[in-house]
């Protein structure tokens, strides 16, 4: 009986891709079949057991509720986004295979699971060096008082010639991803743009979202480290997150001196008339001198000196009281 069942398992017959005029399925996972259709329309979605030929077989619903249709290949009606988990049972119940049916509206416009805020991406990455790794990271839309905290369901990550060395790994709180190419050499021209397409789901909708981008497109430092050397000498420390060695990977600084006030930081922007409470400037040179200023807040941010695509890492900060 063990023997039998195994064979059974093993020999799951996935749907195959199948199109008409206003719908296709496609299997986007060995579990998980998608069909991509207009809201309003009901189509038939075949599913298969895959189990051995002359088995009695039964269809149940998620929530259990046994399907009026039996048999090792069958069709189900989707209306609307009315997919769901549809699992199939020998006569004794076992559990023989299961397929998870998700919708996805053909119209991009309708998209509902990410929110998108003016024109920015869906999706934004970064990274903190050459290194190849870099991460991806996205926002639930809201539905009403609700955040629409969806699922990945699958992730796709290559480069556009073909190389699929990519991994990726999805965030604890499933708002993002860490991912690292691992063929990728930080000296080297990168000559090939990264594909990324993920499909996320809620509830019963699944949504493809695609970004393509250069390593060198999403580069941002991390915070500098400010040292104090003396009274009015600082040094600023490259990131050990950086690129190495610094001569290759330069950074320039973005420093600014500030009087130091109650309520203000590195994001202020002085009125003509009292720009003469800040010092600003750019520079190659990691130490730096304020003068003499009593009272002040050193401000410092660092980006890829050679890249044409500059990214300021976040402020760092340093007061003297």
């Amino acid at each position: 009986m063990f023997s039998f069942l195994l064979v059974a398992l093993l020999l799951i017959i996935l749907p195959a891709e199948g199109s008409s005029g206003n719908y296709r399925t496609y299997t986007l996972t060995p579990h998980v079949i998608v069909v991509e259709k207009e809201l309003q329309n009901t189509v038939l979605v075949p599913l298969s057991c895959g189990a051995t030929e002359g088995m009695e077989i039964s269809w149940r619903r998620e929530d259990g509720r046994l399907l009026p249709n039996g048999g090792n290949n069958i069709s189900i009606p989707v209306p609307m986004m009315m997919g769901g988990k549809f699992t199939c049972h020998d006569n004794a119940g076992t559990l023989l295979n299961h397929q998870l049916v998700l919708v996805q509206l053909r119209n991009p416009s309708q998209r509902k699971i990410l929110e998108r805020t003016g024109d920015s991406d869906y999706i934004q990455c970064l990274s903190r060096n050459y290194n190849g790794d870099f991460h991806c990271s996205w926002k639930w839309t809201q539905d009403g008082s609700t955040k629409r905290e969806g699922a990945v369901v699958y992730i796709s990550a290559k480069r556009s010639s073909g190389s699929e060395n990519i991994t990726c790994t999805v965030d604890e709180d499933g708002a993002g991803i860490s991912c690292l190419d691992k063929f990728q050499c930080q000296y080297a021209e990168e000559l090939d743009f990264i594909n990324l397409r993920v499909y996320l789901r809620y509830k019963h909708r699944v949504e493809e979202y695609v970004k393509d981008f250069y390593i060198s497109e999403i580069v941002r430092p991390d915070r500098i480290a400010i040292t104090k050397v003396d009274g009015e000498t600082f040094q600023m420390q490259y990131p050990k997150t950086w690129s190495r060695p610094a001569s290759y990977f330069p950074l320039t600084f973005h420093i600014k001196v500030l009087s130091l006030v109650r309520g203000r930081d590195c994001t202020f922007q002085p009125e003509p008339q009292d720009s003469h409470e800040v010092q600003e400037m750019e520079t190659q040179n990691e130490t730096f001198s304020v003068g003499n200023r009593g009272q002040f807040l050193l401000c410092v941010r660092a980006q890829d000196q050679l890249c044409n695509l500059k990214s300021w890492s976040e402020w760092s900060h340093y007061e003297m009281k």
